[in-house]
């Protein structure tokens, strides 16, 4: 929307940046459109024709830098060559009255590079929880497989061996019934941790959904106080 740029020089005069759009053209003298919001008001039967096509000039209101709120006129023509703006309808407004948009649209600027430098390590941190929950599903989904092929193998084994004396069998049971407590411990304790980093994944991407509506909300108060 603005047409400066994020990397202007700090040592550049209180609005020079905010000039580039009544002061300067391109490179053929043509003024360049600001961009505008709509006014409703700004009506009337009179009408100034564009310097190059000789049509009736656009009524506009510019929400550009210093001159935010004033009305001017810019050529209509939308296809092809536009011959820019025509002239303005209000005067320049006040040293103060500068400043003070100059100021806004400063803490409009610094908002967006605040919002998307929020949002980039918002995205990192998400990226990683998320594969550190990847790591521990494909964790915990080796330790179900060892322990199922350990129990595939303690069952063969059984099968295998011929006429075991009833000591021998028991302890072997009793082995494996050990075995199974312990690894099931092992599981149970597993799910209860994968919950609980699912737990502290939601909790801070409901977080970070909330980072992202404050800053919303702070945009839409300083636009509020653009639009005054």
């Amino acid at each position: 929307m603005v047409s400066w740029s994020e990397d202007d020089d700090s040592s550049e005069s209180e609005h020079g940046r905010y000039y580039q759009y009544s002061t300067s053209g391109s490179d053929d003298g043509i003024v360049k459109i600001p961009a505008t919001t709509d006014d409703s008001e700004f009506e009337g039967n009179d009408y100034v024709l564009c310097h190059e096509h000789r049509k009736r000039a656009e009524r506009l209101v510019a929400f550009e830098g210093i001159h935010t709120g004033r009305r001017f006129l810019a050529c209509a023509v939308k296809d092809g060559k536009n011959c820019g703006l025509v002239e303005w309808v209000d005067p320049s407004w006040p040293a103060t009255m500068e400043n003070a948009l100059s100021k806004l649209w400063d803490m409009y600027e610094q908002s967006k590079r605040n919002r998307t430098k929020d949002n980039l390590m918002n995205s990192f941190a998400v990226h990683q929880l998320t594969q550190e929950k990847i790591k521990l599903q494909a964790s915990y989904d080796k330790l179900v497989g060892d322990v199922q092929a350990l129990l595939d193998e303690n069952e063969r084994r059984a099968q295998m061996e011929r006429k075991p004396d009833e000591s021998k069998l028991q302890e072997k049971y009793d082995m494996v019934k050990n075995l199974t407590v312990s690894q099931a411990s092992v599981i149970r304790n597993m799910k209860l941790k994968l919950a609980e980093e699912k737990t502290k994944l939601q909790a801070h991407i409901d977080e970070l959904e909330k980072v992202v509506e404050q800053t919303k909300a702070k945009l839409n108060g300083i636009k509020a106080i653009l639009d005054e």
